[in-house]
């Protein structure tokens, strides 16, 4: 089965700035010199990911971090059958095999689009280039990995609170954009809950 984008094409960038939007969320976190943002235009390009298809599979080593800018893609690992949700992110956010990176080794995870969306690549090369000819661009590589580093966290905090309705609460704190959003089960499967128990904690929560 091909796992690979259903379209990846390098374009001249539309946009009112003829920037890629990477360059511009990046340029908004630190300012990038001239030869950043040349380097950034020319090697990210836009993918075009329908609903229920794969950015990365279990053993494929993926070359890409992607920037969400329109959908949502969430992360899961397969453990005796069951589907274990492990991240679900949305707009403006660059996800990919976070915990190979740099590694160069196959991702664990399934990484799939539960919206269809329109994403943004870079190459890990890309990264390394920018991170090696470009000071700057090791502030805005800190900045985003920070903020990975506190989604991380999150997840490790709401997993270990042991009352499910206190899980819902958190996550309905945390993440509201997702809310009416995600499909239930994998709600219920990022708060390590049954279907049935997150049904009924969110009716009470409602019912509230």
């Amino acid at each position: 089965m091909n796992t690979q984008p259903a379209t990846s094409v390098k374009t001249t960038w539309n946009t009112p700035d003829r920037h890629s939007p990477l360059t511009t969320f990046f340029n908004a976190i630190h300012p990038l010199s001239e030869g950043a943002i040349r380097l950034l235009d020319e090697a990210t390009a836009p993918v075009d990911m329908p609903k229920g298809k794969f950015l990365i599979k279990p053993s494929q080593e993926s070359p890409n971090l992607f920037f969400i800018m329109k959908g949502v893609v969430r992360a899961y690992l397969k453990e005796e059958g069951r589907e274990i949700t492990t991240w679900i992110n949305e707009e403006l956010e660059v996800v990919g095999s976070i915990r190979s990176l740099g590694l160069k080794i196959p991702s664990k995870e399934y990484i799939q689009a539960i919206e269809h969306c329109s994403l943004i690549s870079i190459p890990y090369s890309a990264v390394d280039e920018l991170y090696t000819n470009f000071p700057e661009t090791n502030v805005v590589g800190r900045k985003v990995l920070e903020e990975n580093y506190r989604g991380a966290e999150e997840r490790a905090y709401i997993c270990r609170i042991p009352s499910a309705e206190k899980k819902y609460q958190r996550f309905v704190e945390t993440r509201p954009g997702l809310i009416d959003r995600v499909s239930q089960k994998y709600i219920a499967s990022y708060l390590n809950m049954t279907n049935e128990t997150l049904s009924r904690v969110r009716k009470k929560y409602r019912a509230v």
